[in-house]
């Protein structure tokens, strides 16, 4: 009897000692937290494993998930996956719908996001894009000859509005002539033509006798006016004008016109001419209603794999810039020790547990042999 009672408190302490044994070893991995001093002396083994070795373990894991777990390859595969671009492309569907569907006006829109915008802005901004484009332009086109920059079509509608213009200035001039303000009007620069030519002038009016000299001019002004060699000779010489014109640079007329007040006429025709007013108050719904169904099943299916692409080619340069192993080496070196030994406590306190029972289990094994041995011995 007094055997099996040695033999049994022999097993008891082995299990007590292996089993308090692995339950310190495991507590040494995280406590003490600190270094524990007596005087100048430090006692040995603290503070615990994970806090004295907390910087390299940090330097460590930073290594580990750049170059094993976080890797540019890895990410770039899920980028490229076909499930996540169709997650992309759901995503991205939903929330560009809900922003086309917006009931907020452009106005509005602008100034969440801190842009001041209002018609006198937008007419300042329109006028010096069309201010810019119109000097682009004229730098390559002033140099060039009016006829080069005309089509043969719009050249051949120029010469025939010559044609149609002699004949409306000759009816024009005719229909003032016959008309009685026109012929007075003649009339009196006739006389005051006379009244200053002294001698001649008083002659030539006795020769007419108590008739005025208009009376006699004026039916064959109104003759010559109305004839065709006029007409002939004004589509002459409006045709001479328009060949001249046309093989002027088109900077002469920049020139004669001047180019500020062609940049700037144009500017307030462009911008008058807008309803910038209502569109500011439009809202988004209304700006995109037309292209609503193409935004969403065209434009936004196009563009998720180009945009993942791009995400994709950068995303080595984007890692290195973004230096994760540092990022992840900080947050581990400035995490909770307390907190840590916590979360690995939650996640791994049955296996702890089981690694304390094995402890005793083999402590009690070999404390059953020594009990053995030691009744052979003895």
């Amino acid at each position: 009897m007094s055997t099996f009672i040695l033999i049994l408190l022999m097993m008891a302490v082995g299990a007590a000692i292996g089993g308090v044994t692995n339950s310190l070893a495991i507590k040494m991995l995280f406590r003490p937290y600190r270094a524990i001093h007596l005087g100048s002396f430090r006692l040995p083994f603290t503070p615990g494993l994970i806090p004295k070795r907390q910087n390299e373990l940090a330097r460590q894991l930073g290594k580990m998930v750049v170059n094993h777990l976080l890797t540019a390859e890895g990410l770039k595969r899920k980028i490229e996956g076909k499930e996540f671009q169709n997650q992309i492309t759901t995503f991205a569907q939903t929330e560009v719908e809900k922003a086309l569907q917006s009931d907020q006006s452009l106005e509005q829109l602008f100034h969440s996001f801190d842009v001041d915008i209002d018609r006198e802005r937008v007419e300042d901004a329109v006028a010096a894009w069309i201010d810019r484009r119109y000097n682009g332009m004229m730098e390559e086109m002033r140099q060039q000859k009016l006829k080069d920059v005309l089509s043969s079509d719009w050249q051949q509608r120029a010469e025939a509005g010559t044609d149609q213009l002699a004949h409306y200035i000759q009816q024009k001039v005719h229909q003032f002539l016959t008309s009685r303000e026109g012929k007075e009007k003649v009339g009196a620069l006739i006389d005051d033509y006379l009244e200053k030519q002294g001698f001649l002038g008083n002659m030539i009016q006795s020769f007419m006798g108590s008739e005025r000299v208009i009376d006699r001019v004026h039916p064959v002004i109104v003759r010559y006016v109305s004839a065709r060699e006029t007409t002939e000779w004004l589509q002459s010489m409006l045709q001479t004008e328009l060949k001249s014109a046309l093989n002027q640079p088109i900077g002469y007329f920049e020139q004669k016109i001047g180019k500020e007040t062609i940049s700037y006429g144009l500017g307030q025709a462009v911008t008058k001419s807008l309803p910038i007013e209502e569109w500011l108050r439009q809202s988004v719904a209304d700006w995109t209603k037309p292209l609503h169904s193409k935004i969403i099943l065209d434009v936004v299916p196009a563009l998720v794999p180009k945009a993942t692409h791009l995400l994709s080619s950068k995303i080595e340069t984007m890692m290195e810039s973004m230096n994760l192993s540092e990022i992840v080496q900080e947050q581990v070196e400035s995490f909770n020790v307390s907190r840590l030994e916590e979360m690995v406590l939650d996640i791994s306190r049955r296996e702890f547990k089981m690694i304390t029972y094995l402890g005793a289990l083999l402590g009690g094994l070999i404390g059953i042999l020594q009990g053995i041995l030691v009744l052979f011995i003895g």
